[in-house]
């Protein structure tokens, strides 16, 4: 009897235990949930109400008529706002659920209502331009082009390349240095907005390069990615190497030609340096049509004479084809070039230091011909 006693006390101070386990368990389960909710509430009302935000002015370009989810995912792709679901709740609550195409700033620092009365009040006629970026052009060479057609300055445009920090995940890796967005600007033909470059406080440099960074994405096709994956390839180095092949090769078919000796030699124990003019060219204040023996000498991390793999950025926004000639590049076993026609800036190929040796002395000879 005594032994049944007991067993029922145990019975109930386990359960007792059991209980108190429960209870603790299901305190520390609406304690940690209280705390995710209200950590995302105080992320979503800084959002909402930009009460610490950036103040960046940011052109919005709404080429059609938006609703409020397309809008919202506008707005989060430009770096407006955080949360599109929070923005299009928001926009549901105010009524206002529709947006007329037009072109507006607005920036980070405002909060939802301001950016929705910006939306709906503030609509802008402004004049428009067409502006083609030619391959091969390098970050500064675009600034100025743009500067020159009204799109924005050179300077703001300079600024935003090299310190903003864009969203896009192809530039997750891509560490905060000078020049880092050399390789991702896609030459193409775009339509800017016309600026008053004279107002201090008009900057659409951060849209512009956006616009030019989501073409970049589009044209990176899933086809390449997986040719860049057989091969190991990493995207910075292929544009590095595109951007290479881009001011090298002067004649369309030569590029995987030089692609495959830019591979031989980085591929190859023998060759410390690529030994790539452009690279010296890209590195100087101001272009030159040929090299001098101090050029060669230059102490900086785009000479290839003496800095041995890839450059630290791309030189220049390669186009499509140069692309995919770095990443299919000509399987051959040379590992110099030198320019053998003049007009057309083909290139004669060798295997040996030899045989490169003849082609330079071929080069010079053609050259004080011209000169004679």
């Amino acid at each position: 009897m005594d032994q049944e006693v007991k067993r029922r006390k145990r019975r109930r101070r386990v359960r007792r235990i059991s209980k108190a386990v429960n209870s603790l368990s299901y305190v520390i389960m609406i304690l940690g949930v209280s705390l995710i909710l209200s950590t995302l509430g105080i992320l979503v009302a800084n959002d909402m109400f930009a009460l610490i935000k950036d103040e960046q002015p940011i052109i919005l370009d709404l080429d059609t008529a938006m609703d409020s989810g397309e809008l919202a995912g506008l707005l989060v792709e430009s770096e407006v706002i955080e949360y599109d679901w929070a923005f299009k709740l928001y926009a549901w609550l105010k009524g206002e659920e529709e947006f007329k195409p037009g072109t507006f700033e607005v920036s980070p620092g405002m909060d939802y209502g301001q950016i929705i009365d910006t939306l709906t009040r503030d609509v802008k006629i402004r004049e428009e331009v067409t502006v083609t970026i030619p391959e091969g052009f390098n970050l500064r060479q675009i600034a100025q082009l743009l500067e020159e057609e009204g799109v924005c300055r050179v300077s703001d445009f300079m600024e935003t390349a090299d310190n903003y920090k864009f969203a896009h995940s192809v530039l997750k890796t891509v560490p905060m240095v000078d020049n880092r967005l050399e390789g991702y600007l896609f030459p193409d033909t775009y339509n800017f907005y016309k600026v008053d470059l004279k107002d201090v406080n008009v900057n659409q440099s951060v849209s512009v390069i956006n616009k030019m960074l989501n073409n970049f994405v589009n044209k990176i096709t899933p086809e390449m990615k997986a040719m860049m994956n057989t091969r190991s390839l990493d995207l910075q180095n292929v544009l590095i190497v595109a951007s290479l092949i881009e001011r090298e090769a002067k004649v369309p078919a030569e590029r995987t030609t030089i692609s495959g000796v830019l591979y031989n030699r980085l591929g190859s124990d023998d060759f410390s340096y690529l030994e790539i003019d452009a690279t010296i060219l890209y590195a100087l204040p101001e272009h030159k049509d040929r090299l001098s023996t101090e050029d060669l000498e230059i102490d900086s991390p785009y000479n290839t004479y003496r800095v041995k793999g890839l450059p630290p950025t791309a030189i220049c926004n390669p186009g499509l084809s140069a692309i995919l000639a770095a990443i299919q590049p000509e399987q051959h076993k040379f590992y110099y070039y030198v320019v053998d026609d003049l007009e057309t800036g083909s290139h004669a190929f060798a295997q040996t230091y030899k045989q490169h040796q003849a082609n330079v002395a071929a080069y010079q000879k053609k050259l004080a011909e011209q000169g004679s």
